[in-house]
């Protein structure tokens, strides 16, 4: 390219005064990053040269970018990378030149793969000042270079807490850095690039899959990068010679890639996992490997039942599901690599037995194969897992389920930035159902607050921040996007660690307490009200049986319900509350019908000849129905929640505690529902029918605001915050006011119907008392 000689001098010339300019400006981290952001800038450009208008001034301006990436490295970082490394400093300058080379010959592919070593580089470079700085003991140094670094998610920008950083910070308060700091440091690093190592190479492969081949250069170049980090570590440990087939491999690697020859890549894939096979950067503690192990497990499980969730016939059904059995797969590998060390130093066989399921499982996944196949394979698998790494099957592991979640808020991110907002949604609804379905079943006796705040923020908003569920509804931006991840990330965490805590006797018999009063407290006012009527108007026998017998379906009912989603059918959480928001629809409809029919007899007919009347000629067969299916609905309403709750609390506390809480919540609630019949036997019949239905209509407007919400939790209502509405707890539990559009116009409309049929029935009232008025009045002027 030398027509372009003398422009691109220039350009260089211009830039390295600049950049020597701003070189006391910038930190190490942010110079690092701008060279990485530099040089996508210029591979893009490179990219679009021969569909562009002007092909020469996008070259010059890709040049341009290309010297500036050079230059900050040059000024800012390669004196320190020297001093500390000078093979990795060299290994960044050599993977620049390599840049340079493949745009001077226009070949994105080419440098694609450069950049994507330049990265890493940069990386290896920041390892090795930070042990150098350690071992000297210059915190300062140390703690500037380490920010310099990647993490175990790489979809995670903004930066978090990790061991190393607490280590180096709490050297930095104490004033000096000990063994155990480096050690600590060092170690979160091999550990976070032996991961990264291992996404590399499964990035890697689904890129040779679909042929993309600018990804997998790029791909290609970041893995060798990777692995130069660990390669002291990995020579201490699995010795030169592995290190050496290790490097050649990678170098062969990049080669078939720049080639497309993707059966050749595949091969070499296969053939670095097997030499890192037996390669642990740090040794892993039992407690941490009881929890990879439960991780392992967990994400297992999960692949076959979103395959079979979006896979029929050989088809795709459910995109989104196909691909999160895919997420789920790879992350299961990812652990199953990190732990095949353990497991093949106690059952060689096994760890071989379980790395072929593995494959054998993302074959069949990859064709589209039958879903039996792959639950079989899964089955052995999670066999395997149980029987090597001791996992306990514990459907309580908060920190497994956590992590899951965690894995869904990436792809929520992901598929947002790819603009596939409609599968990011479906994302955010599974996630939202993992968290709903274990940690919120937990969090709403021992800490409803946050357990409100994480429902706000995973839907419409909390505290004034807008939700996911209304960010991908107005398809947000990126940054707004992940600013709200963060905000659920951080309660998420407070979550766990509440979680965490151990839950004392009497605390657990104060929970289990809580829950059946809650729980029941709804039910037993509405059963107690109508049978308080009922006696007090001496209905038959029968027509109370009709009313028990609702309650006792519908208990039957929620502990079927709850035993058949544990051994039968698969009851997700989002069934769920689409079951719990039509029964408690149903509810209000049937408590409309009944508290019309109660404002009738009391303010409509006269009273006096009511209370003369038989009582069960006015209580028919259908209104003695429509008690009994009130009965039913706002038991079952409630029922199985209660179970779920049961269930959640037994993960935390023994037997003991929850059954005595149990007992004296359910002896407040017999004392309860005694009061209202004592009470209804003290009252006149028509201030208890007064109170019986206002009781009733503040339960009924509770109801629709619930029921909506637990319809918009199914994600079959949207839900549209309102800012200006408070969003109180209290308000929620006892009246079902939700700071959303829907539930709120909801009540509004329940409310508007009660008024107009209220009204209508006073207005009937009044004209039949006139026409019966004036009928005497008539037959005498007629006699």
């Amino acid at each position: 390219m030398l027509r372009h000689f003398w422009i691109v001098i220039i350009c260089l010339t211009i830039i390295g005064l600049s950049g020597a300019i701003q070189a006391q400006e910038t930190t190490v981290w942010q110079t690092g990053e701008g060279i990485s952001s530099t040089l996508f800038d210029a591979q893009r450009l490179l990219f679009t040269i021969n569909r562009a208008d002007d092909p020469n001034a996008v070259y010059i301006e890709a040049q341009a970018l290309l010297g500036q990436a050079r230059t900050a490295y040059t000024d800012q970082l390669q004196q320190t990378a020297n001093d500390y490394s000078p093979e990795a400093a060299s290994a960044v300058t050599e993977a620049l030149a390599d840049a340079q080379f493949a745009l001077n010959s226009e070949n994105p592919i080419a440098f694609a793969a450069a950049r994507g070593r330049v990265w890493a580089n940069l990386l290896w470079v920041s390892y090795e000042v930070v042990e150098g700085t350690l071992t000297a003991g210059d915190i300062n140094t140390a703690q500037e270079w380490l920010l310099l670094r990647e993490y175990r998610q790489a979809t995670v920008v903004s930066f978090v807490d990790s061991s190393a950083t607490l280590a180096i910070r709490a050297a930095a308060e104490g004033g000096s850095i000990s063994g155990e700091t480096a050690v600590l440091v060092l170690n979160d690093l091999r550990d976070t690039y032996y991961f990264r190592l291992r996404d590399a190479l499964s990035e890697l492969e689904d890129a040779a899959g679909e042929g993309h081949t600018i990804r997998a250069a790029e791909w290609a170049g970041q893995a060798g990068g990777y692995f130069q980090i660990l390669r002291a570590d990995f020579v201490q440990k699995q010795g030169s010679t592995s290190a050496t087939a290790v490097d050649e491999t990678f170098v062969q690697m990049q080669s078939d890639t720049l080639e497309q020859n993707w059966d050749a890549v595949r091969e070499h894939i296969v053939g670095v996992r097997d030499l890192l096979a037996d390669y642990q950067p740090v040794e892993l503690s039992p407690e941490l490997i009881a929890e990879r192990g439960r991780l392992l497990y967990l994400f297992l499980k999960l692949v076959y039942i979103e395959y079979r969730d979006g896979v029929r016939n050989g088809a795709i059904t459910i995109p989104i599901e196909y691909q999160e059995a895919t997420t789920f797969l790879a992350q299961a590998r990812s652990i199953y690599e990190e732990l095949r060390p353990v497991i093949a130093a106690s059952d060689p066989e096994a760890a071989q037995s379980l790395n072929e399921l593995l494959a054998a499982i993302d074959t069949t996944i990859h064709d589209l194969g039958d879903a039996a196949a792959v639950q079989t394979a899964v089955n052995e698998s999670l066999s395997l897992v149980q029987r090597t790494l001791q996992v306990e099957v514990n459907g309580g592991d908060i920190a497994a389920t956590f992590t899951v979640i965690d894995t869904l808020l990436d792809e929520v991110i992901i598929a947002a930035e790819d603009g596939r907002y409609a599968e990011a949604e479906r994302t955010r609804i599974e996630a939202y159902g993992l968290f709903e379905s274990g940690p919120e079943l937990r969090l709403a006796n021992r800490a409803p607050i946050l357990s409100r705040e994480l429902e706000g923020l995973f839907w419409e908003g909390s505290g004034g921040q807008l939700g996911l569920y209304t960010l991908l509804d107005q398809e947000a931006d990126s940054a707004t996007l992940q600013t709200t991840v963060a905000a659920v990330r951080v309660k998420l965490a407070e979550a766990e660690t509440f979680l965490g805590g151990a839950l004392t006797t009497p605390l657990a018999a104060l929970n289990s307490a809580i829950i059946i009063i809650r729980e029941g407290l709804e039910a037993v006012l509405i059963i107690g009200a109508i049978l308080a009527y009922m006696f007090k108007t001496r209905v038959q026998r029968r027509f109370i049986v009709w009313v028990f017998a609702g309650v006792v379906g519908a208990i039957a009912l929620s502990i079927a319900t709850w035993f058949a989603a544990e051994t039968i059918l698969t009851i997700t959480p989002v069934q769920r509350e689409l079951i719990e928001g039509i029964t408690s629809l149903i509810a209000v409809a049937v408590l409309f019908y009944v508290t019309n029919w109660l404002f009738h007899k009391v303010y409509v007919v006269d009273w006096m000849q009511f209370v003369r009347e038989q009582t069960d000629r006015s209580l028919n067969n259908g209104r003695v129905v429509g008690l009994a299916v009130l009965g039913f609905t706002v038991v079952y309403r409630e029922g199985l929640e209660t179970v779920l709750f049961y269930q959640a609390l037994l993960f935390d506390a023994e037997p003991a505690p929850v059954l005595l809480g149990f007992a004296v919540g359910l002896v407040f609630i017999l004392v309860v529902a005694y009061a209202i019949l004592s009470l209804s036997k003290r009252l006149p019949l028509k201030p208890l029918f007064t109170i019986t239905t206002i009781l009733l209509l503040v339960l009924a407007f509770s109801f629709t605001g619930s029921g909506v919400r637990e319809l918009q939790e199914a994600g079959v209502v949207s839900a549209t915050l309102l800012p200006w509405f408070p969003e109180n707890l209290l308000l929620m539990e006892l009246f079902g006011l939700f700071p959303t559009l829907e539930t709120v116009l909801a009540q509004v409309i329940f409310t508007a119907l009660i008024v107009l049929t209220f009204t209508f029935s006073r207005w009937q009232g009044r004209r039949e008392t006139a026409a019966a008025t004036q009928k005497p009045k008539s037959q005498e002027v007629h006699s």
